[in-house]
């Protein structure tokens, strides 16, 4: 008898801490979707000035320019992508050579709108960051969502919008951008 009562309070215990991990989990996503809602979304482009920097060392400087005009051509496509098909809530962007700063809240004049314009009447703590990259783990190429010091957030938030369809089909930026959008309006009328 003993047996079975202390089994009933293990499975009881066990069931508790569940149910609160996953309600805290519920929580923190609601309270992540309001804040963007509510707030903006801050996307981070690439500047790959690391790797220029070093074709330009090595004396590539030819390398170095074609590097640097076409994350150029990248960052106008996301630019254009968010201005097409997101809708969630305003969108801005920066820089990844000003992550820091942004971290640091001091983002008056580097972020630019949706026309690549500096934009400074952006003054508001309620922001996500967001960024096409690649998972760490698992090398996935997607669009994340992440918190305010880049660590991707977690389900049940839709964070991330996988760049494959398949093993083969890759979504354009507009695709990407327009279903992040959707599922953001999606999760937020829950």
């Amino acid at each position: 008898m003993k047996k079975q009562t202390l089994l009933i309070f293990l499975l009881f215990l066990i069931f508790n801490n569940s149910f609160t991990f996953a309600q805290k989990k519920r929580d923190e996503a609601r309270e992540n979707i309001l804040m963007l809602k509510n707030g903006a979304l801050l996307v981070r482009l690439k500047t790959s000035s690391l790797k220029i920097n070093a074709l330009k060392e090595k004396g590539l400087t030819k390398e170095a320019e074609e590097l640097r005009i076409n994350q150029e051509k990248e960052n106008t496509a996301i630019m254009r992508a968010f201005k097409t098909s997101f809708t969630f809530c305003p969108v801005y962007f920066f820089y990844s050579n000003y992550s820091a700063e942004i971290t640091s809240g001091n983002y008056i004049g580097l972020l630019m709108d949706v026309n690549s314009k500096t934009d400074s009447t952006f003054n508001n703590s309620n922001y996500l960051i967001g960024e096409f990259d690649q998972s760490a783990t698992t090398q996935l190429s997607a669009f994340f969502i992440k918190d305010k010091k880049y660590v991707p957030l977690r389900s049940p938030f839709p964070f991330l919008i996988k760049q494959n369809q398949g093993l083969t089909t890759a979504r354009s930026n507009e695709a990407i951008v327009s279903l992040l959008s959707k599922r953001l309006s999606e999760f937020y009328l829950q």
